[in-house]
């Protein structure tokens, strides 16, 4: 091992412990599952529990079905906002605007909402 190794091994054990304790099977397991759940390994997932609790913070990594969810409503509230802004656009240009073609695109927009919601 060379000095630099053992310098950084040093100054990390005065900054860190390493905390191991036994732990029935049964709750191992349980851990294990929600461990892949959120994508993460046990002991991982076990100090992000532990980290949380004594800063008393509840937030908990987002699974990737999450993920997938909030990437679907930014897909759909962009949509939303791309077609504001070019009817926006074409207003202040001076473009005639087809109503029939604006409420339709709404209405398009409203129905992916409720599809979205109703996933939730």
């Amino acid at each position: 091992m060379t000095d630099y190794q053992k310098e950084y091994k040093k100054q990390y054990k005065q900054k860190n412990k390493i905390v191991s304790f036994p732990l029935s099977n049964i709750f191992y397991e349980e851990l294990r599952r929600k461990s892949i759940y959120y994508d993460l390994s046990v002991n991982a997932y076990v100090k992000q529990i532990v980290t949380n609790t004594l800063n008393n913070d509840t937030i908990m990594p987002l699974t990737a079905d999450r993920q997938k969810h909030i990437q679907e409503y930014i897909h759909i509230s962009r949509g939303i906002a791309n077609n504001i802004n070019q009817i926006a656009k074409s207003s202040n240009s001076g473009e005639y605007i087809d109503i029939s073609i604006l409420i339709n695109s709404l209405k398009h927009y409203e129905d992916e909402f409720k599809k979205y919601i109703s996933k939730s």
